[in-house]
Order: C-alpha cells, then structure tokens, then sequence
C-alpha cells in the first residue's frame, strides 16, 4: 500500500443501555438491548469474512458487577443540569438487569476474533465527559476506572470514543496513555454554533438526498491523533425508516469510493444496538458496505485499518 491509498475505519460505540439511563431512553431501546449480543455475534462473524479490524470502544461497566459491593460511593459527583445524581441512577442501586447492563462476555468474543480487532474506551459509566457539569476530576476517575477495568482483561486501550460525541478535557485522555480518540462529524453543521434543535432535518437531509459523506484526515495535535467522524450508519428505526431506501448503504458506498480516489480516510460508525430494532434488515445492509469495502482492499484502492493504527499511521507522518 501507498500513501494515496485510501483507508475504511469503522468505530462501534457499544455500550447498551448504559448510553440512556440518563435521558429516560431506555424502554424505547429495551428490546434492541435485547437483542445485541445476537448484533455482536454477527458483525464479529461478519469481520472475519470480510477482513475488518474494527475499534469497538467500550463502556468499561459492561465488563463490572456492581451488585454486590459498596456502588459508587468513592466517586466525585458530576453536576449535570439534567439529572440529580449521576450514580444513584445507575442500576447498581436498583437491581442489574445482566441483560441491559452486564456483558462480560464481550471482551473474550472480541478476543476471538480471527480478524484482530481492536477494543477501545467509550468511558467507564458513559459519561459526557465535554457536558457542562463534568469538572476535571470527574473525567479523571472515569478515564482511570475505565482503563484499569480493561487491563483486568488484558488489553491496554489507546483509543476513546467520547460518549455522545461531547468533546472535552482532551488533556486527562493524554494523561492517561490515550492516543487516538474520535472527533465529531466533519459536517458543518455539526462543528458549528447551529442548536441542537437544527442539527436533526440537516441529518436527515444528508441521508435523503443520499449526499457524499465527508472523507476526514487526521490530524497530530499535542500528542493525540484526532480523527473525526464521517458518517453514522443509520438504522432503520427511529425517523430513519423514511428516507429513501438504502440511503445510508448508498452514502457508505459513495464515502468509500471517494476514500480510494482521494487517498483519505472513510470513517464510519454506529452503536450496535442501533442494528436491533430491525436485525435482519440491517444486518444486510451493513453487510453490502462491507462487501464493498472488501473489494476495494482487496483490489489494493482501500486499506481497512483500526482507529488505533490509523492513530499510529499519522504519527508516522501519512498525513499532515
């Protein structure tokens, strides 16, 4: 491979319903949850067949019984303006759910893989960490908790995907041996002072009018590689079931194809569970990215790379 080959890289925020307790979210996704290790058997089956190292960024409670010990008591309490107290909704105080909340299981699948994958850090609790309300200790223990849990499963993380995508105190990822992490989307509209109330028709327009998605370039910056978003996988749930059919493949299919003609890099990620309300459906869909994705490397016009290497990549001077 060369330096005008293009890279696919694929960042999964998986998480199930430690992504919601905080909003009120969970019964709308409950059954998605449910049916999430069945996703994550499938997409692990289906990165062996079609040769993806993917960066799955883990919520690190996952990966922790918090039913038989003394909760949380020895954290910092955030100050978010929607949500009382942080810990005490968390499920450790009311009754763990193993099937919404704990998922040890998904490190040794992971492990498994014939296609190395890579597992990164989506935090310990899922916690905004760029969210006003979030001090710098707080991003501090989450960050020391999260790591310490994976080394408990052998693997050392290098790579964060910020929850909600809510930038902030990038310094403690640095401080805490963290190399690469996800930028948001590079759309304007999501870079800029545009409300939160805008952001949605200006997504769906993207996915209706079936329009390119961005190809990114990583950027050093003090140490981290930043590297932004390209496009998010959209399921067929949720508002997305009315645009146009096959949008989101069409898009994926239009991002790789510029990837190999430019040399830059196709990121596109999801959750998981985001595939659950509609599995076989969107599972198939999924599967013709990936399909496509396989011929361009295999055709030498793509190369399908990690978050962690790609990381590696631009400290080598590939870009920039």
């Amino acid at each position: 491979m060369t330096d005008t080959t293009g890279v696919f890289t694929l960042s999964l925020d998986t998480e199930l319903a430690w992504g919601t307790f905080d909003v009120g979210r969970l019964e709308a996704h409950k059954t998605a949850y449910r049916a999430t290790p069945d996703i994550i058997e499938r997409l692990c089956e289906l990165f062996d067949e079609y040769q993806i190292p993917a960066t799955w960024a883990l919520v690190s409670h996952l990966l922790v019984d918090c039913r038989h010990g003394r909760g949380h008591a020895d954290r910092t309490l955030p100050d978010f303006p929607w949500i009382d107290d942080w810990f005490a909704e968390m499920p450790c105080s009311s009754g763990l759910d193993e099937g919404l909340w704990y998922a040890p299981w998904i490190v040794d699948r992971l492990q498994a893989c014939q296609t190395d994958q890579e597992i990164g850090l989506h935090g310990a609790t899922h916690m905004p960490l760029g969210a006003n309300g979030c001090s710098r200790r707080n991003a501090e223990e989450e960050l020391e908790i999260a790591i310490k849990t994976l080394r408990e499963h052998g693997e050392e993380p290098e790579t964060f995907v910020y929850p909600r995508n809510d930038i902030g105190h990038v310094d403690v990822l640095r401080d805490n041996g963290i190399r690469t992490y996800r930028e948001v989307d590079a759309r304007w509209y999501e870079r800029s002072l545009v409300p939160d109330t805008a952001k949605p028709p200006l997504r769906f327009l993207d996915e209706a009018t079936q329009r390119t998605p961005p190809i990114v370039e990583p950027t050093l910056n003090d140490g981290l590689v930043e590297l932004p978003g390209s496009q998010i996988f959209r399921p067929s749930h949720g508002g997305w079931q009315y645009a146009p059919t096959g949008s989101s493949v069409a898009r994926a299919k239009k991002g790789l194809q510029r990837a190999a003609q430019t040399g830059g890099v196709f990121h596109l990620w999801f959750h998981p569970f985001n595939l659950g309300h509609a599995s076989s459906k969107d599972m198939e869909r999924f599967e013709r990215v990936l399909a496509m994705a396989s011929e361009l490397a295999e055709n030498g016009e793509i190369e399908r790379l990690p978050m962690r290497e790609v990381g590696i990549r631009t400290r080598q001077g590939r870009w920039g």
